[in-house]
C-alpha cells in the first residue's frame, strides 16, 4: 500500500459518491458506506446519494454501469464485473467522455484495460477490504488407533512433533485407549485434545468413529505395521490421509494425500499444514475498510491537486505483486474470441434491465 503519513491527506476533502438504486442494499452499498465510515480519520468529507452533487470537489460512481458524463467536477468510477466487450467499450467511452480515472478493484482487471487499449494513465486499481469477521477454527486431526506397551503404533512420533511443532492451529481427536501420556504433550505444545479412549462396548465405539471421521481435517495413522482399517473409513468420507506408504495403504489409488517414514518427515508434513493455513488467512491481512478508505482518499487528494498521473505510479511502485503464479492476464485476442458466446449469453438476457441499458448505452456511442 501507498505509505503516506496520515496528516498530509486532504483538508476537508468533500467527495460525493454517486450510489445508484440498482447497486443499493447489496455489496456496492457497503463498499460505499466502508468509505464514507472511515473518511474522517483522514480529514475527507464523504456523502452518499443517487445523484452527482455539483458543489462536491470529486463526485465518484459507485459502478461504472451508471456514470453519468461529461461533470463540471473531477470524477471518478469504480470499475468491476467486466466479462464482454459491451461492459469494455462503455468503460473506456466514459473515460474518453470525462471521467478522470477508473478505480479497478484489482491489479488484474487494470492490466487487462490496458491490454484492451484503455491508457494506463486513466486506471487505478484499490482491492477491497475485508471485516475480520470469519475466524479460523483448528484443523482436526484425527486419530482412530489403540496404543500397546510395545509402542508398535509409533506414538513417540506424536509427542516428538510436540516438542518440534508449535500445534496451536491443531485439534486432535483420538480414539482409542492408551494416550493418556501423549496427551499433555500435545496439549503443551498449543493443540487442543479431544480425548475418547473407548467402552467395553466395539460396535458402540466403533459408530462413534464412523460419525466423527467426516470432521476430520487429515486420518493421521502413525504405524507402520501394514495399514490401519480406519485408513478406508478416511478416505471413504473423503478425508485426506497422512500415513506411512506402506502394506495396504500402497494398494489405494490416490489414497496418501501425505506420506512420512522418519520423525523429520512427519515434522514437515505439520509445518507445511500450518504455514498453509496462516497464508491464507494473513493473505488479507492488510486489506482493511479503513485502508480501503484511505486509499480512495489518497487517489482523490491526488486528483484534486493535479497530480494523479504521478500518484498512480507510485502507487503502483510501492505495490508488490502477489497474484498466484498460475494466473495469467488473458490476452486480448483469446478475450475477443471468446466474445461470441458473451454475446450469444447477452442476447438471453436482454431482458435484465442492467444489461439492456449498458447495452444501449455503449450502442448510442458507437
Amino acid at each position: 500500500m501507498l505509505n503516506v503519513p496520515e496528516d498530509r491527506l486532504a483538508p476537508s476533502l468533500h467527495v460525493h459518491l454517486v450510489l445508484s438504486p440498482e447497486n443499493s442494499g447489496w455489496i456496492i452499498q457497503k463498499m460505499a458506506e466502508r468509505i464514507a465510515e472511515f473518511a474522517g480519520e483522514f480529514n475527507a468529507r464523504i456523502t452518499i446519494s443517487d445523484k452527482p452533487d455539483p458543489n462536491a470537489a470529486i463526485n465518484h460512481w459507485m459502478s461504472y454501469a451508471f456514470a453519468n458524463v461529461p461533470q463540471a467536477t473531477p470524477a471518478t468510477m469504480m470499475i468491476t464485473h467486466l466479462d464482454d466487450l459491451y461492459k469494455i467499450n462503455l468503460v473506456k467511452s466514459e473515460l474518453q467522455a470525462g471521467i478522470d480515472i477508473g478505480i479497478c478493484i484489482s491489479s488484474h482487471h487494470r492490466q487487462f484495460l490496458i491490454d484492451n487499449e484503455i491508457p494506463a494513465q486513466s486506471l487505478a486499481y484499490i482491492v477491497p477490504g475485508h471485516d475480520f469477521v470469519a475466524k479460523p477454527r483448528r484443523i482436526v486431526v484425527g486419530l482412530t488407533t489403540r496404543v500397546y506397551p510395545d509402542g508398535r503404533k509409533r506414538e513417540f512420533m506424536l509427542e516428538a512433533l510436540a516438542g518440534s511443532v508449535r500445534l496451536d492451529a491443531l485439534r486432535f481427536r483420538i480414539f482409542g485407549s492408551g494416550w493418556e501420556k501423549v496427551i499433555p504433550k500435545l496439549q503443551a505444545a498449543g493443540a487442543e485434545v479431544d480425548y475418547y479412549p473407548g467402552t467395553d462396548d466395539y460396535a458402540a465405539d466403533y459408530q462413534d468413529i464412523v460419525d466423527a471421521i467426516p470432521d476430520f481435517d487429515y486420518y493421521l495413522y502413525l504405524g507402520r505395521d501394514e495399514g490401519s482399517l480406519g485408513t478406508l473409513d478416511a478416505l471413504a468420507a473423503g478425508v485426506k490421509t497422512i500415513v506411512a506408504p506402506q502394506g495396504f495403504h500402497c494398494d489405494l489409488p490416490y489414497g496418501i494425500t501425505h506420506s512420512f517414514w522418519d520423525q523429520d518427515e512427519l515434522n514437515s508434513i505439520f509445518l507445511e499444514i500450518i504455514t498453509g493455513r496462516n497464508r491464507r488467512c494473513d493473505a488479507v491481512s492488510q486489506f482493511s475498510w479503513r485502508e480501503y478508505s484511505r486509499q480512495h482518499i489518497l487517489l482523490w487528494l491526488a486528483l484534486s491537486e493535479g497530480r494523479a498521473s504521478d500518484h498512480i505510479d507510485r502507487m503502483l511502485e510501492s505495490r508488490v505483486s502477489v497474484a498466484n503464479s498460475a494466473v495469467r492476464h488473458e490476452s486480448k485476442v483469446t478475450f475477443y474470441r471468446r466474445m461470441f458466446s458473451y454475446r450469444r449469453i447477452l442476447s438471453a438476457f436482454s431482458h435484465v434491465p442492467i444489461l439492456h441499458g449498458i447495452r444501449n448505452r455503449w450502442r448510442s456511442r458507437k
